[in-house]
């Protein structure tokens, strides 16, 4: 229990900063991106690489911020899934 303790007390006496809620990282990791490629299909892969996440917990989260998930079908029997960001974010 003591060494719990002592961990506390360093990190309360080091900068400490938050961990960030995985709806906060979408957003910031978003809004910081350059105005050309904010509207455009993102793929899970790529939105799981930025907020170092799985996508069983992101999809949740983009559905709540007003992401649409679309798929691009092919006759190849092979699609492509990708999300599109909310339209009021142009």
């Amino acid at each position: 229990m003591s060494a719990y303790i002592n961990q506390l007390r360093q990190l309360q006496n080091n900068d400490y900063q938050p961990i960030l809620s995985l709806r906060q990282k979408l957003i910031n990791w978003h809004s910081d991106l350059p105005e050309v490629s904010r509207d455009r299909p993102f793929s899970m892969k790529e939105i799981e690489t930025a907020v170092k996440s799985q996508g069983r917990f992101i999809s949740i989260v983009l559905l709540d911020l007003g992401w649409q998930r679309k798929r691009k079908w092919s006759t190849k029997g092979r699609y492509m899934r990708y999300w599109l960001p909310p339209a009021d974010n142009k």
